[in-house]
């Protein structure tokens, strides 16, 4: 009975170990499950951050740097005066100015050339707000980095102001008139340059702090097709599209042909028409001729010279 009861205990302890490790075996799977449900998520979170870290790295580069950035875009419309007034609303609502600006060209085929200038941090909604408001035919931006010249210009101008101060105290100690004069001189010089950076700097200033936009707007009948890719069912489109504008032009072209030279198909018309009348009025004289019979010619003879009375009256009687 001993051995039978040790029996028994030994099985219920083994198998509340078994037990335990199963527990322990599901409870270890899921966590582990739970650890790899939660890995990709702070993968991602982690991907994340570092978008955004190099996001905001570029900012900053592009903050502390000093870069002129500028834009070229041609442009077409079909409704000329509406696109001209939109582009001066949006450059007035980015908070810039129309630098200078142009128009030339009859109704119809106008253009008008702009330069605008907006805040830098305005430049990229600018750019896109033009390309939205009119069809582009090219668009080109590019940036010039300025911060070395930026960087002398600082330089250069401090070490002269730090000169200038030395010399101002030297001119109060100075004595003799011709070290006066030496330093003023000095001085003159000194503040000479002075002026000339800091006007170079405010020209860089202005030039980074309000970015450029060179706009070509061209008024047109038909707007230019603008590739769309390099398969076959582009290249027929386009080849259909230009077909269009060609037959289009062609007669266009033949319609101002004619009124501009309709002094010369006026005349060309009256000079027919005379001609037209004269051949007919010839036409219808040699008809009538033709239809008229021949008289005879008279035709004298012997007999009617006989019974003729005035042959009596002869000289001889």
């Amino acid at each position: 009975m001993k051995r039978g009861g040790l029996c028994i205990c030994l099985a219920l302890l083994l198998l509340l170990l078994t037990a335990c490790g199963a527990s322990g075996g599901t409870m270890g799977d899921s966590t582990s499950a739970a650890n790899g449900a939660a890995q990709p998520t702070e993968e991602a979170v982690a991907m994340d951050t570092a978008e955004s870290d190099v996001a905001a790295d570029f900012s900053a580069v592009r903050e502390n740097a000093k870069l002129i950035l500028s834009a070229d875009l041609a442009l077409e419309t079909q409704e000329y005066d509406t696109a001209c007034a939109a582009i001066e609303r949006m450059t007035a609502e980015a908070g810039g100015y129309i630098e200078s600006s142009g128009s030339y060209g009859e109704k119809g085929s106008r253009t008008a050339n702009y330069t605008l200038r907006v805040p830098q941090e305005q430049f990229e909604t600018m750019f896109t707000q033009l390309g939205e408001s009119c069809h582009v035919v090219s668009s080109n931006r590019w940036s010039e980095d300025v911060t070395m010249a930026y960087t002398d210009i600082e330089t250069r101008l401090a070490t002269l102001r730090t000169k200038h101060e030395r010399l101002l105290a030297l001119l109060d100690q100075a004595g003799k008139m011709e070290d006066i004069i030496e330093l003023e001189n000095a001085l003159a010089d000194c503040e000479y340059e002075i002026d000339t950076l800091t006007g170079e700097m405010r020209h860089y200033d202005d030039l980074v702090g309000f970015s450029s936009l060179h706009v070509t707007l061209n008024e047109v009948q038909t707007l230019t097709a603008v590739s769309e890719g390099t398969g076959f069912g582009a290249q027929v489109s386009r080849a259909a599209q230009s077909g269009l504008d060609g037959l289009t032009a062609t007669v266009r072209g033949i319609i101002l042909l004619v009124v501009t030279l309709w002094p010369v198909f006026l005349l060309m018309a009256a000079a027919g028409c005379v001609l037209a009348v004269v051949v007919t009025h010839r036409k219808k004289k040699e008809q009538a001729q033709r239809q008229q019979p021949p008289v005879p010619p008279a035709v004298t003879t012997e007999t009617d010279e006989a019974h003729d009375p005035q042959s009596t009256n002869s000289p001889d009687k």
